[in-house]
Formats: structure tokens, C-alpha cells, sequence
């Protein structure tokens, strides 16, 4: 009996009863662990086969080839040393050879080390040389002049009024210049709702008017808001269409300034009070900068008004798969995921990438490997393109002192299917990546690491099979591989130990619950996720699938099909049309993108050359002969990328400031509310100096055809007249001398807010305008007296008349 405690039990001896036991509960888990290795080996070529029957070019077939063998290969290893290292009781384990055995632990203890260590390593001299941590990097003060302009998208679909309000006071009440802030407010449907009315009644909008605007201007908190409502389309859509108002809003700026930056993030997402400045500093402001950064994401983390297990191990997945996976994506050259939850951009870079990054690719969709490439995970699709657009390395990165919140999921149904979408999406997108040549010659570390990891992946359950056989007391500890698990779980711990504690987040400090329980869960997503691939709802009662036809496009199918509550619920038979049957979705961004994710070219005059926007060119449009050569007119020929192709559908109208549709009344509050704020602050409404900036001077007494306006209205007003007027970046003080208001005058303004240079000019056509279109626009009567000769001869007012009579530019 001694003989078979010590582990040398002969093949005719009965098992003891622990050991029974031990193997009817593992036994269970073995099986899991094995179908688990089974279906990550099929999943993953069979998206390599996918990509070798789409590839456009011979060399993707050669790679993908390549691909499939290293894989299986690697994979099939990894099976041998599953079994060699499992804690099986003696009567099994004494038919393996004992020299294979030895072999193949030392093997798998020495590959796996290095493919933990290594990617540790990285990440902690990625910590090692950047700051982490909510601590504000920028130490003198920003002002207007100092601190770029960022403007914020932030699409909004069916969201809670008082959350959207949270998200909203979180980007203007950051630490940051509000001069600077630009928010686009872009909802993803043009009905006038009640959660629409409580939000623009918070940001000071009258909710008495008749109609509203697609898009209009309020200053909140010394802010610029842009509140848009789009044609229903879903996210990508609506930031397409802010894009295109964006870029008509700025289209000048850009001409002479290279410092504009679009944030996109979700309207659930709350910003840190340091977010925006700490992203500055690593994109334009960090002492010795190249000013060639191009895209960064932060750290997003999970907020919860209620605790459970799963929003306990969302959040700390959450800090561990971006603090330490992302981190050592950045030390190899970019991140592979740009989340749409935070991240930002340079704006002169990514207007050039726009035509590609907001294509329309639902109609393309041949399968569902196309569908989880462009549609499921596209954030991963649109990293790829930036990755393919960037000119070098280091351009795509990570910043690890930028933070924002987001609300965790807070069912187990909820979040199976989240983390199914995240799957499809990321196994697809994956394979495309290490399919492409072009990556693994500009990012050579990076797609090693990511090969490596993936051929270890799904390895977690061997741990838990660990604990059981130490509880079961069927092995010693001494038996156990405490190389390993010391390898993997206390590199992995140290990391979460300094992270709780330097972040604050002392739920870090659970990390070895998530190390046991994360396995099971993990295994749900993988499994769940393959075997329900191909099904187009997710339980319960059946529900149509969305189909594209005459009256509905694709588009507007994966739309529906999110509004049932499952994205996979759709016929994608029904997406190719006859015309687009010759059209398929590239497994690989375009060559045209190679080197287009670049700041412009600044001139010797101080004008930034933005050349190149999109592949056609106005010498192909107008002319009749594109072949002959030309002689070259001017600089840049060619159009931009939101005119052209899919991106230029709809046309974009700029928006309305507030004040050309508030009556007289309320006029006269939002002058009285200015005035208080102007008074508790020293900080100067970029609004008010367009309509409400009064230092001397008195209300006028004119009279028009509804009666006369009061001192406060008329105060309102009040303009300076005189035509040599500078910029500046504090308000300009009136003269004693106020405007005759015989006609309706307008300004001039700047993007953001402020007036560019502060010069009225005359309307003519103001005076025919009716007043059921534009309600506060009410035409004043001319006086008798005659004009003086002078200006009836030259007019002094050089400004070019506006398109519509309330438009700002």
C-alpha cells in the first residue's frame, strides 16, 4: 500500500476512492478543456480559409498558407503538454514515458514563460516611461492661445436624458480651456422626443419653439455645443454625418492651424477632470514632440451603482486587458483595437482617411465572416486601416493617464451576448491582421507577439484543474508545476497589486478570484459564441430576421436587427444587390491608404497643404481628356473626401446659433443668465461676445413693425461698427457709438465660438425674409433719412452675403 502512496501503484491494483472521485469531478472539466482547445484550433482556420479564398493578391494566399501550418503545428504541441501536465492519478500516469513526460514540462514551462515574461516585460517598460495614473502632466496653465482645439463626438441613440446630462457636464467641466471644447451632441434620429427636450432645455434652449433646427449652437459652461439630429442610421452613420459638419464648420481653421482634434466617445462615458489635457500632452504638447502622433485611446473603466460578481470581474478585466495588453501593444509599435468609447485623433490626418473609414460595407457582405469583420468588430477593422495609413511606427498609441467610465453590464444574458459580438469581431479581424504582409513588415514584434499569444490561448482551465486535484487531495503540491502557476499568476499579480494601488482601485486586488473564475467564463463566450455563430436570435421566441430590400438598406437592416436585440438577427442574402454583386469587402485596407494617415505639409507662407483628400481628382472631372497631361493650376486638385464616393450622400447644413431662433423674451433671460454667470466668473462666455458683450453704450429706442424692443433686447444687439476691428482673444469692448440698425446685420465667426473678425454686414435679402421661417429674425423698418454719399458709392461691408439669412460660418 506504501508502494502506491508514493505514486508507484501497479496497473492490477484497484483505485483508491479519492482518486474515483477526483476524476468523476474532473472528468467534466477535462472534456471542457479539450473541446475548448478543439473549437479556438477550427475557428481560427477557418477564418484563415476564408481569408485565403477572398484574397485579391497571391502573396495573402502564401501568408495565410503559412498561417494555417504554424498554427496547427503549434496548436497540436500544445495538446501532448496538456495531458503531461494535468494533475491524473498515478494508475494513468504510469503508462507515460518517463523521459516524453519530463520533456515536454520542461518544453511547456520554458514556452510559456517566455511568452509571459516577454509581453511583462513589456509593459512594464511601458509603465516605466509613461505616467499612469489621473495625475494632471501639463503644469503650466492652458489658456486659448496655448491649449489645442478638440472638438467631442458624441453619437447618441435612445439614451437616458440624466445620464447623457452626466456625460455632458463631464467633457465641459474638464480641466481644460472651455474656449477649446467643441461638443458635437449627434442624435442618431430626427425626432423631436421628450428625452430630446430635456436635454436641450438643459443646455439652454428654449423648449416653446415650434420647429428646431437640424443642428444649432449654444454656448454651455463657456463651451461650444453642437446639437444635431442625423436621418436614423446607426453609430458609424451618425458620426459620418458630424464628420461632414465638422469638417464644414473648420474648413478654413484648417487652412492655417494643424492643432484641431476630434475625440469620439460613447454618451454613457464619463470623462476624467484631466482626460482631455493629459491626451494634449502625449499628442501635441509633451516637451520635445514631433507633432506626428495620430491616434491614442485611453483607459476606460467600468462604473456600477450596484456591485455584483459580474461587474466585480468586469472591472477588473477591464484594467488588466488595457493596462497590460494595450501597454504592451504600444512598446511594439501601435494598438490593434482604437475603441469608439474613447479615442482620439488628429483631425487634419483622419479627414484624409474618411472616405475609407466611413464606407458603407453592408451591402458587400457576402458571409458572415465579412459581417463580424466590418460590422462586429469594427473598431479592430478600422485600427487596421490606421495601422495601413500610418507612415511609421509609434503613431497609434496608448495613454495611460487618460480616463473615462463607462456603466458595466449588469446582466449575465447582457453580457454573453456583448462578449459574443466582441469575439466575432475580434477572431476576424485578428486573422486579417496577421495575414497582411505590409503589418508584419512595419510592426514585426507586434505580430509575433499577437501570433504567439493566440496559439497559447485557452490554456486557464488547466489551473482551476489544479486546484481541484489539490482539494480533492488526490496530488501534493510538490507534484504540481509551481513554476508555472508562480510564472502565470504572480507576473500577472504584481501588476494588478501596483495597478489597485496606484489607481486607487483596490478591487484590483481580487485578481486571483478573476484568475479562477475567468476561465469558465471565457470558455462560455468561446463556445456560445462559435456554436450560435450561424443563428440569428439568442433564445426565446423567434423573431424575422432583418432583411435589406427596395425600401430598406443593409445599412438600415443591422440596424434593426440591433433594435430586436441581437445584431446576428439578419438575412445577409438580402444585402448584395444585383449592382453590387461584382463588389466584395477587402480582407486588407486599400494600397491607396498606405501613408495617408499623416499631418499636412505646412507651407512656407504658414498654410497647411492638405493634397490628396480622395483618389479623383478635379483634372478627371473637368476635363474630357484625363490622359493628356495638364499644366498644374494649383497646389491641391483634388476633392475632398466627404464629396466624393460614398461619404458625400447627404448634404450638411451648418448649424444655428440660438439666438437667431429665441424670441425677445427669452433673449432677455439668456443676456440676464449670461450676465450672472459673467459676474461669478472670470471666465468669458465665447458666446457673449457675438451677441452680448456691452460695456458702454445704451439700449437703443428704435421702433419696428411689431412694436419696440426693450432696453435689454436692444442691448443685445449692440455691435461695433467699425470695419478695421482685429481679432483678439479677449472680448472686444464697444464704442460709444452703436450700429444703425436700419438693416439686419450678421458676423462672422469663428468654429469656435468667437468672432473672426468682429465686422457686420449688410443683408439685403433679410428684409424679404417671412417671419414663419424665421421666427426671430424680424425685419427692421429703413429710416427716411438718406444714406451718405459715400456709401452709396463703395460699400465698406467687403463680406460675402450668407446662403441663408441666420447662418453663422
Amino acid at each position: 500500500m506504501s508502494e502506491y502512496d508514493n505514486g508507484e501503484s501497479p496497473s492490477t491494483a484497484p483505485w483508491p476512492v479519492k482518486d474515483i472521485v477526483y476524476v468523476s469531478i474532473i472528468g467534466p472539466v477535462m472534456l471542457a478543456a479539450f473541446l475548448e482547445w478543439f473549437l479556438w484550433l477550427a475557428a481560427f482556420l477557418y477564418c484563415l480559409v476564408k481569408v485565403y479564398q477572398k484574397a485579391e493578391h497571391w502573396s495573402i494566399k502564401v501568408l495565410a498558407i503559412m498561417m494555417m501550418f504554424l498554427f496547427t503545428i503549434f496548436r497540436g504541441i500544445f495538446l501532448p503538454v496538456m495531458v503531461v501536465t494535468l494533475p491524473l492519478p498515478a494508475a494513468i500516469t504510469q503508462y507515460f514515458p518517463e523521459k516524453m513526460v519530463s520533456f515536454l514540462q520542461w518544453f511547456a514551462f520554458w514556452t510559456f514563460a517566455v511568452l509571459l515574461i516577454v509581453p511583462w516585460l513589456f509593459c512594464v517598460y511601458r509603465l516605466v516611461t509613461s505616467s499612469l495614473g489621473r495625475t494632471k502632466r501639463i503644469k503650466q496653465v492652458l489658456d486659448d492661445k496655448t491649449a489645442p482645439k478638440t472638438v467631442i463626438v458624441m453619437p447618441v441613440y435612445k439614451e437616458d436624458p440624466a445620464v447623457l446630462i452626466k456625460a455632458i457636464d463631464s467633457v465641459v467641466d474638464c480641466d481644460y480651456p472651455a474656449y477649446c471644447i467643441h461638443v458635437f451632441l449627434s442624435y442618431d434620429g430626427g425626432v423631436v422626443d421628450e428625452d430630446y427636450l430635456k436635454v436641450v432645455s438643459h443646455l439652454g434652449i428654449p423648449i416653446s419653439l415650434k420647429s428646431y433646427p437640424q443642428s444649432i449652437d449654444v454656448t454651455y459652461k463657456g463651451a461650444r455645443i453642437t446639437v444635431s439630429r442625423f436621418k436614423h442610421g446607426g453609430k458609424r452613420h451618425c458620426q459620418k454625418q458630424t464628420f461632414k459638419l465638422i469638417d464644414k464648420v473648420y474648413a478654413d481653421y484648417l487652412k492655417r492651424h494643424d492643432n484641431l482634434f476630434v475625440l469620439f466617445i460613447d454618451s454613457d462615458c464619463i470623462l476624467d477632470r484631466v482626460c482631455l489635457q493629459n491626451f494634449m500632452y502625449d499628442m501635441e504638447l509633451k516637451p520635445g514632440s514631433k507633432h506626428n502622433m495620430l491616434a491614442m485611446t485611453g483607459v476606460i473603466t467600468s462604473t456600477t451603482e450596484k456591485n455584483s460578481l459580474i461587474t466585480i470581474l468586469q472591472d477588473m478585466e477591464y484594467i488588466h486587458g488595457q493596462l497590460f495588453e494595450r501597454s504592451v501593444e504600444s512598446s511594439c509599435g501601435a494598438v490593434t483595437c482604437l475603441p469608439g468609447a474613447l479615442t482620439i485623433l488628429r483631425f487634419s490626418a483622419f479627414r484624409k482617411m474618411a472616405k475609407y473609414y466611413f464606407a458603407d460595407k453592408a451591402e458587400q457582405c457576402e458571409d458572415l465572416f465579412d459581417y463580424g469583420k466590418c460590422h462586429l468588430g469594427e473598431d479592430r477593422w478600422l485600427t487596421h486601416l490606421f495601422m495601413i495609413g500610418a507612415k511609421e511606427r509609434y503613431q497609434i498609441q496608448m495613454c495611460t493617464s487618460a480616463f473615462c467610465k463607462t456603466e458595466a453590464v449588469q446582466t449575465f444574458r447582457s453580457l454573453l451576448k456583448q462578449r459574443r459580438r466582441w469575439f466575432l469581431g475580434f477572431i476576424t479581424n485578428e486573422v486579417c491582421m496577421l495575414t497582411d504582409i505590409r503589418l508584419w513588415k512595419r510592426y514585426p514584434v507586434l505580430c509575433l507577439v499577437r501570433f504567439m499569444q493566440n496559439t497559447i490561448r485557452t490554456t486557464a482551465l488547466l489551473f482551476f484543474i489544479m486546484v481541484i486535484s489539490i482539494i480533492t487531495t488526490s496530488n501534493k503540491i510538490k507534484n504540481l508545476p509551481v513554476g508555472f502557476i508562480a510564472v502565470s499568476l504572480g507576473l500577472n499579480y504584481l501588476l494588478m497589486l501596483y495597478f489597485g494601488a496606484k489607481l486607487k482601485r483596490f478591487k484590483a486586488w481580487l485578481y486571483p478570484l478573476m484568475f479562477i473564475l475567468n476561465p469558465f467564463f471565457n470558455w462560455l463566450y468561446m463556445v456560445y459564441g462559435i456554436f450560435t455563430a450561424g443563428q440569428r436570435t439568442w433564445g426565446g421566441p423567434r423573431a424575422d430576421a432583418a432583411a435589406a430590400g427596395d425600401h430598406i438598406s443593409p445599412e438600415e437592416a443591422v440596424e434593426q436587427a440591433k433594435a430586436q436585440g441581437d445584431e446576428l438577427n439578419v438575412n445577409l442574402d438580402t444585402f448584395r444587390t444585383a449592382e453590387e454583386e461584382k463588389k466584395v469587402v477587402p480582407i486588407h485596407p486599400s494600397e491607396k491608404v498606405e501613408g495617408r494617415f499623416a499631418a499636412p505639409e505646412q507651407l512656407s507662407n504658414g498654410y497647411y497643404l492638405n493634397r490628396e483628400d480622395s483618389a479623383l481628382t478635379l483634372s478627371q472631372v473637368m476635363t474630357q481628356f484625363p490622359d493628356i497631361p495638364r499644366i498644374p493650376l494649383q497646389s491641391r486638385n483634388s476633392f475632398d473626401s466627404v464629396f466624393t464616393g460614398e461619404s458625400g450622400e447627404t448634404s450638411i447644413c451648418m448649424p444655428r446659433r440660438i439666438e437667431s431662433i429665441m424670441g425677445e423674451e427669452d433673449l432677455a433671460k439668456l443676456y440676464i443668465a449670461r450676465q450672472a454667470q459673467r459676474s461669478s466668473s472670470s471666465i468669458v462666455d465665447p458666446g457673449e461676445s457675438d451677441y452680448a458683450n456691452i460695456t458702454n453704450g445704451t439700449g437703443l429706442s428704435q421702433e419696428n413693425s411689431h412694436g419696440s424692443l426693450d432696453s435689454v433686447t436692444q442691448s443685445l444687439l449692440t455691435i461695433p461698427t467699425n470695419s478695421t476691428v482685429s481679432v483678439s482673444s479677449t472680448p472686444l469692448a464697444l464704442p460709444d457709438t452703436t450700429l444703425d440698425l436700419s438693416r439686419s446685420s450678421h458676423l462672422m465667426r469663428s468654429p469656435l465660438g468667437r468672432n473672426s473678425p468682429q465686422q457686420p454686414y449688410w443683408d439685403e435679402s433679410a428684409e424679404g425674409l417671412e417671419s414663419e421661417s424665421h421666427p426671430s429674425l424680424v425685419p427692421l423698418q429703413r429710416p427716411n433719412r438718406a444714406r451718405p454719399k459715400k456709401l452709396q458709392k463703395k460699400r465698406l461691408w467687403p463680406f460675402k452675403r450668407s446662403r441663408d439669412a441666420d447662418d453663422l460660418v
